[in-house]
């Protein structure tokens, strides 16, 4: 049986960095991951980790994301209707 040898242990201080900059990120994951040289998964499993013990921020997190959202569904709407060919 091989261990794996390359398993790491991440400061706390770059933890946090890593997940501020997902959360404020338009990015996907997998390039914020890949700019701070970590695994997507490894990504994935600090903000799950983050969210199970900050469910207020997860929801904040949400209702700034519906923000944007209505926010662009009502750009492109205006977009749509100064170009119509863009239908």
């Amino acid at each position: 049986m091989r261990q794996n040898s390359r398993m790491v242990r991440y400061s706390d201080d770059f933890r946090r960095e890593v997940i501020a900059a997902a959360r404020q990120s338009h990015e996907p994951r997998s390039h914020v991951a890949r700019k701070f040289g970590i695994s997507p998964a490894t990504l994935n499993n600090w903000l799950s980790e983050f969210y199970a013990e900050n469910p207020e921020e997860l929801e904040a997190d949400n209702a700034r994301l519906r923000e944007e959202h209505a926010r662009l569904r009502e750009e492109q709407e205006k977009l749509r209707k100064q170009l119509p060919w863009l239908r």
